[in-house]
């Protein structure tokens, strides 16, 4: 009669398979983990042009005054002077040229304009240091005068996509 002893241990081939499948599974979820990360940044950067479009709705709707148009505001227009409309009292019409330059430095592609500096104080706007906005994000609006029908257009740039993404927010005037 043979005497067989039980074999103990793995060989070294299956030592190799199980860390070649464990090895494919890392790298999996690595993969998932970058699609993931990728995907949050994205809807990030979407909910900030949504709020920003938001915030020039809101800066519409708090100035009424007759005869105040926000429209004509396009994109690669550069932010113009104003004035400080939070330190000296402002017409309807320099609060119309003060909300759209202090949102147009808001959005990301204007950060370094001289128009925008005036405001980067820490208060109308964050400062020099902590610039947020958009990747390349710039915006525009029109106004329909015979709807009365106010769209504003946020525009940026996402990371590894050839055009710029746009979002359009209409909004009765």
């Amino acid at each position: 009669m043979m005497n067989i002893k039980p074999q103990r241990g793995f060989s070294m081939i299956e030592l190799l398979v199980a860390v070649l499948v464990m090895g494919i599974g890392v790298l999996g979820i690595t993969g998932l983990q970058m699609v993931s990360l990728q995907n949050n940044r994205g809807a990030l950067v979407r909910a900030e042009a949504v709020q920003l479009a938001y915030d020039m709705l809101d800066r519409i709707r708090a100035n009424p005054a007759p005869g105040v148009n926000y429209g004509g505001l396009n994109l690669a227009t550069p932010p113009v002077a104003a004035p400080n409309c939070h330190a000296n009292a402002c017409t309807a019409a320099e609060m119309v040229t003060f909300d759209q330059t202090v949102w147009k430095c808001s959005l990301g592609i204007w950060n370094t304009n001289a128009n925008c500096a005036a405001f980067r104080d820490g208060v109308i706007l964050p400062l020099a240091a902590n610039q947020p906005g958009l990747p390349n994000g710039d915006g525009q609006i029109a106004v329909n005068a015979g709807t009365g029908i106010v769209t504003i257009t946020v525009q940026w740039q996402e990371a590894n996509q050839p055009n710029p993404t746009t979002i359009a927010i209409d909004s009765q005037g």
